[in-house]
């Protein structure tokens, strides 16, 4: 069974300002709490275009997969590959909806754990995940403040 992590933030920017803040590979690390870069493979992302994250401290790399890109509105980007990746499966969704004074930022994580991690993690994995996330939303929030 999947764990769902899912937040949002508001953002004072219009929906494909935001969007394109979002899914710009030279800004990934700007609001990405986990990432420290990205790189996309081809010129921009696209559904079935790859993109290279680079993990941030603890954090580790990993190369996903665009199965949704539908600019202003929504992305999804599927795990394809990543040394030391806890995971089965993992897919994070960037929705922005517009609002009232600019947009609505959210970010869903879906995921499930392998191995042995499956033991633990509601109290490992799953807490850092919603803390990364938070943190992330935090940092979308203060740059279109």
């Amino acid at each position: 069974m999947p764990v769902v992590i899912e937040d949002k933030v508001d953002a004072t920017a219009a929906p494909a300002t935001v969007f394109a803040y979002l899914h710009d590979p030279a800004e990934r690390g700007s609001w990405d709490a986990a990432a420290e870069g990205s790189t996309v493979e081809g010129d921009s992302p696209a559904a079935g275009v790859r993109l290279h994250l680079r993990g941030r401290r603890m954090a580790p790399s990993w190369v996903g997969e665009y199965t949704s890109f539908e600019p202003p509105t929504r992305s999804s980007l599927r795990l394809v590959e990543g040394e030391g990746m806890p995971f089965r499966s993992f897919t994070q969704t960037i929705s922005v909806a517009p609002s009232r004074g600019g947009s609505t930022v959210t970010i869903r994580l879906e995921y499930e754990a392998a191995g042995v991690v499956r033991l633990i993690e509601p109290l490992t994995l799953r807490s850092r995940l919603r803390k990364v996330t938070r943190r992330s939303l935090g940092l979308i929030r203060e740059h279109f403040a």
